[in-house]
């Protein structure tokens, strides 16, 4: 956990010219609360059984915001993401536990009822999924089962395997650190000079995940057949048909700075083309 916190540290840092730094906070915000609860729960012994119940559901709930964030983190409307999208998300999610503590002073056990679980997992499957498909997509897997096996565990549809909420949660807790682990290692593929467009495309594509990436993939492609480039992009890279030529690859290199704009700072692109120039995003103006 301490390794894992250590990564989760410096990842504002190392997303801070792209919109991705939300989801960096959003990830910093779940793993304090995860560690705090495990501490106050497994080592402490500060909580009762059912205020544990509350913690860990909380848990649950807050880690859904990373992977929601990233599908709000274009610009400009990564600002209002946060107050639009997932406080209402964090309100609707924890409507189980503010009702109990509206019922009465005591805290009471938490059991969720069958729409709530599901509500939950249509949000943890619509936000992990994203990254299934690239290079996060075992961490990604992971992390649905961390998660889904805490909530499993406090729900009224919780199998006899799931009973024992203390095991259950420490499986979880090992699912969720190590899925921390795993992407912090998942480095990017490294590329010689002549696929700089590649290195480039696959970053923005692990990073985004796959519904910003197919959302670039199709305007990319669009321009290449309206001004019949001898190239496409696959989700694996730049594919030429033809040997690369000057001209097409200043229009390509072009392109992906005008559509990538929204997401990435220039010098983000800047290093990952091997290159320091100002980008010229305004020759595209008319194209899209």
């Amino acid at each position: 956990m301490a390794l894992a916190w250590r990564l989760l540290v410096r990842l504002p840092g190392t997303l801070k010219h792209t919109t991705l730094v939300p989801a960096a906070r959003w990830g910093q915000a779940a793993a304090s609360l995860w560690t705090i609860t495990w501490l106050a729960d497994y080592l402490a012994g500060w909580v009762s059984k059912s205020a544990a119940d509350h913690l860990w559901y909380a848990c649950a709930v807050i880690s859904l915001c990373p992977a929601i964030a990233v599908l709000g983190s274009r610009r400009p409307g990564t600002r209002v993401w946060t107050w639009f999208i997932l406080i209402p998300m964090l309100f609707a999610l924890g409507w189980p536990v503010m009702t109990l503590w509206i019922q009465g002073s005591d805290i009471r056990g938490l059991q969720l009822e069958t729409p709530q679980l599901v509500g939950y997992l249509l949000v943890l499957v619509m936000g992990t999924g994203n990254y299934f498909g690239t290079r996060y997509t075992l961490p990604g897997l992971l992390f649905v089962i961390g998660n889904v096996i805490n909530v499993l565990s406090s729900s009224a549809a919780c199998p006899a395997w799931l009973s024992d909420r203390w095991w259950v949660r420490l499986w979880a807790t090992a699912c969720v650190t190590q899925a921390i682990l795993m992407a912090g290692r998942s480095d990017s593929l490294t590329s010689s000079p002549s696929e700089r467009f590649n290195r480039l495309w696959l970053d923005f594509f692990d990073q985004f995940g796959i519904v910003w990436g197919r959302r670039i993939q199709d305007r990319v492609n669009f321009i290449a057949i309206k001004e019949n480039w001898p190239a496409r992009l696959e989700l694996h890279g730049v594919q030429w048909t033809t040997e690369a030529d000057p001209a097409t690859e200043a229009r390509l290199e072009h392109t992906f700075r005008w559509l990538l704009r929204r997401f990435v700072d220039p010098a983000w692109i800047d290093e990952r083309l091997g290159t320091h120039q100002a980008s010229d995003v305004t020759a595209l103006g008319a194209d899209s």
